[in-house]
């Protein structure tokens, strides 16, 4: 089986690392490819842009790996961009972090709930997951979303757009931020909501989740892992 993880941004940050990581992760008859989308300069970067100016560029991309020989294609990233799209377009299984929790949590009897970054207008995100969901048939799944700060007090570099940053200060401040910021806000929702499952909903957060999972009592949800498992079931089915 041959699944291709598409990042959906124009930086080749995490391509080296990403697959090492999905391949480590990936069942014995799984090989795990990594590419990313070519956007204009404006729009490069280690995170989305703010304006959605990519989603063309995700959907040619899912179509180049069915084009090559693909089972199935994974667009790495948890807001699900393009997914419908893409789904429409191709007729190989294509995935979305999203969606593949969702389902999950939604197969499991479990109530769900999701942790963003704060990087993108939090309002405008929620409301893009909220739809995305409602189109899944499985927006009575989620409850809370929540945003966790990844800034620190002394934090002058922004994410979004910044082609400077390294892969192993980026993956530095995702693991702490993680640990100070987005366990306390889980569970804050366990407290606060009937959440049984956390979705820590960022791919830059694959393969962190097994760090923290024993300090949340929920079913603890790595967006790289439940989308690949996701997409090796659905490659497995035969159309």
């Amino acid at each position: 089986m041959k699944i291709r993880y598409i990042e959906p941004v124009d930086s080749d940050l995490f391509d080296q690392s990403r697959t090492v990581l999905l391949n480590n992760m990936a069942a014995p008859n799984t090989t795990v490819e990594v590419c990313h989308v070519s956007l204009p300069p404006e729009l490069s970067g280690p995170m989305l842009p703010t304006v959605p100016l990519y989603l063309n560029e995700i959907v040619q991309e899912v179509l180049r790996a069915e084009e090559e020989g693909c089972d199935a294609a994974i667009i790495g990233c948890c807001s699900d961009p393009a997914l419908p799209d893409a789904q429409r377009a191709a007729n190989i299984p294509v995935v979305g972090p999203l969606q593949a929790a969702a389902a999950t949590a939604a197969g499991r009897g479990l109530r769900l709930g999701i942790l963003c970054p704060d990087e993108h207008a939090w309002k405008t995100t929620a409301n893009w997951l909220r739809a995305n969901l409602r189109h899944y048939g499985l927006s009575d799944v989620v409850g809370p979303i929540r945003f966790v700060s990844m800034r620190s007090p002394d934090d002058t570099e922004g994410i979004i757009g910044n082609t400077e940053l390294k892969a192993a200060d980026l993956s530095d401040r995702f693991r702490k931020k993680l640990h100070e910021n987005a366990v306390p806000a889980a569970n804050l929702m366990l407290e606060e909501d009937e959440v049984q499952a956390v979705l820590f909903g960022c791919t830059l957060w694959g393969g962190m989740i097994s760090e923290v999972s024993e300090t949340v009592d929920a079913l603890c949800l790595d967006p790289v892992l439940t989308a690949l498992r996701f997409a090796e079931l659905q490659a497995g089915i035969e159309r």
